[in-house]
């Protein structure tokens, strides 16, 4: 099964050695990452904490404690694929 199939709260695509995002959880985001930038927004979840983030001046992304794991696993499942690029 591809990778991309599985994703769940992550919509984007690869492209050379990136991931280009274009949603989390629903929000609207675009944004092109690196696997060491995945991993460490990885890092920042608690999972028994609500997350939020803001991306540029303007969007705020709130992410429910009760996706935090998902959300990681995701996070680390792509950086895992772009290491293998």
């Amino acid at each position: 099964m591809d990778i991309l199939d599985q994703l769940q709260l992550i919509d984007g695509y690869f492209e050379d050695d990136s991931f280009y995002m274009r949603s989390i959880a629903g929000f609207s985001l675009e944004g092109r990452y690196k696997a060491a930038g995945l991993r460490y927004l990885a890092v920042l979840i608690d999972e028994n904490e609500p997350f939020s983030f803001t991306i540029g001046s303007n969007t705020m992304i709130h992410v429910p404690v009760e996706l935090n794991e998902k959300l990681k696993q995701e996070l680390n499942m792509i950086a895992d694929t772009l290491d293998t690029m």
